[in-house]
């Protein structure tokens, strides 16, 4: 189900695995850091209005670069609502050159389980499974 559709990106709700899906559109024009946090904090107010417990973020067309101070505010404050809500699982959907790189990242939050996928479709058999991994 379609919740919102920008110029830059889409959300939409994955009723069948309660999963909120965050979609950078191809092509879309150029973002700026406040442009990009609006988006962010747009996406998950939609997750606290469906308590959502899963969330997808596809990037494959993302093409802005966040700026080292992005990390910090995701850790401690947009991470902080993902808890709130109880979200259980995040997954990336990215190109496949990124998903290795990422798999082997150490950086791990905590409260929730992230993966790293190539593919929509294998992003959500995971939010599926009944069992957190």
């Amino acid at each position: 189900m379609n919740l919102y559709l920008d110029r830059s990106y889409r959300i939409d709700l994955h009723e069948a695995t309660n999963t909120l899906q965050f979609v950078w559109l191809e092509n879309h024009p150029e973002v700026d850091y406040e442009a990009f946090i609006e988006a962010c904090c747009n996406f998950i107010g939609y997750g606290f209005e469906f308590e959502t417990t899963n969330i997808l973020i596809d990037t494959k067309h993302f093409n802005y670069m966040p700026p080292p101070e992005f990390h910090e505010w995701q850790k401690t404050k947009h991470h902080d609502r993902y808890r709130k809500i109880g979200v259980e699982k995040v997954a990336y959907v990215m190109n496949t050159e990124h998903v290795t790189y990422m798999r082997n990242s150490p950086i791990k939050e905590e409260g929730f389980t992230t993966e790293y996928y190539d593919r929509t479709e294998d992003a959500l058999a995971w939010m599926q499974a009944s069992v957190l991994v």
